[in-house]
């Protein structure tokens, strides 16, 4: 009696080991997402109303794409390259006097890396009645990642605007500046290869012509967000630790 529970504690122990480090076996993640960009701008919503200053009629879509790899179950790094469309215009001329009626149309290139560290891991949780299917992988995955980024980003911007400048308006229709992104993300493991994720986050612009206008009055540069909806495609690893398409590649490539 006392080797069987042994056998069975000693299988359990086993078990839960190699389900832990299972993460390594797949720690790269191909991205596909779509969201919406706001601007605030000279024009609009004020940086100050960044917070709680969105508004319907100025989100416009984007579309996303990125690698992600994962250096343990705490921390991942990503590369990302997001394309939006975005609006601004003046909805009063409170804030700014002689403004109203002006309207911008800017199209973003945004590439950068971010660092993610999850407060909450992913992993796969199951119950004792665990069902396995026919090769033997649990089916019922279901659980959730929380994680902050934070990271160094550059920007394009290609604003058209619409409207005369007024005297000692400055403008400047395009260019490329850099960028802060942060914000939190949100993952659910749907199965082995699946992952859904949400991300929402400012970008601090170290630029002030994102709505291709800068006037007198302004004391800071423009802020964009990105809410983003995704879909992350696990890749498996070699042991070493290439994707494994491309470390097959590369052996048959050397012989």
């Amino acid at each position: 009696m006392k080797k069987v529970a042994f056998l069975i504690i000693l299988c359990w122990i086993t078990g839960q080991t190699s389900f832990s480090q299972r993460w390594k076996l797949k720690r790269y993640e191909a991205i596909v997402g779509i969201g919406a960009l706001n601007l605030f701008t000279d024009l609009g919503v004020s940086n100050a109303e960044s917070l709680l200053g969105f508004r319907i009629d100025f989100t416009r879509p984007d579309i996303y794409v990125a690698a992600r790899y994962k250096f343990s179950q705490d921390f991942s790094g990503k590369i990302g390259l997001a394309y939006g469309y975005g609006h601004s215009h003046d909805i009063s001329n409170e804030r700014i006097e002689g403004t109203e009626g002006f309207r911008s149309n800017t199209h973003i290139i945004e590439p950068c890396i971010t660092a993610e560290y999850y407060i909450k891991k992913e992993e796969r949780r199951y119950r004792s009645a665990a069902i396995y299917n026919r090769r033997g992988m649990l089916n019922n995955y279901s659980t959730w990642g929380i994680y902050f980024y934070g990271g160094l980003g550059g920007l394009y911007y290609d604003a058209v605007y619409d409207f005369t400048p007024r005297p000692g308006d400055k403008t400047k229709e395009n260019g490329f500046t850099l960028i802060i992104p942060a914000g939190i993300g949100l993952k659910y493991i749907y199965s082995d290869k699946i992952v859904f994720g949400y991300e929402l986050g400012p970008r601090y612009v170290f630029s002030d012509y994102l709505d291709g206008f800068k006037p007198p009055s302004s004391r800071s540069n423009d802020v964009y967000w990105l809410t983003t909806i995704t879909l992350a495609y696990k890749i498996k690893t070699s042991r070493r630790n290439l994707p494994l398409f491309l470390d097959r590649r590369l052996r048959r490539a050397s012989r």
